[in-house]
């Protein structure tokens, strides 16, 4: 059963020391979390790849595939690559426009061009030298 309670709801906490009060907004400071962070986005950036690269169709038309299926497959990878960049977005990822683009092309059909997975691997290669510290 829900609780509406207003009391347990707002205990009287200053809705601006709870965000100050969160890890989220700390992170840049710390280096260790920094490095954390590259390597949580550099993984979330793997799977990415991973989802686009392991599924032929979200990179070119296979023969044997008819449109409806390519639109339903591209479409499923649409929503996986959606998922992950809010994720990236919560570990402080700048760039997710492009991976925007990318998931929206996949859902109108699209498919993904070699420009955008050669950004991909260069945005991976940076991730991993922010987590290495180089």
């Amino acid at each position: 059963m829900l609780n509406n309670n207003k009391f347990l709801l707002n205990n009287g906490a200053n809705p601006r020391q709870a965000m100050g009060q969160t890890a989220f907004f700390g992170r840049s400071s710390d280096p260790f979390a920094t490095a954390r962070g590259a390597r949580v986005r550099r993984l979330l950036l793997e799977q990415v790849r991973y989802a686009l690269t392991t599924e032929p169709a979200a990179l070119e038309i296979p023969p044997d595939l008819t449109a409806d299926r390519l639109t339903h497959i591209r479409g499923r990878v649409s929503i996986t690559v959606g998922a992950i960049v809010v994720r990236l977005n919560q570990e402080g990822f700048t760039e997710s426009d492009r991976l925007y683009e990318i998931r929206d092309g996949l859902a109108q059909g699209r498919p993904v061009g070699r420009g955008d997975l050669d950004w991909l691997n260069s945005i991976i290669a940076t991730e991993r030298g922010l987590q290495t510290g180089s």
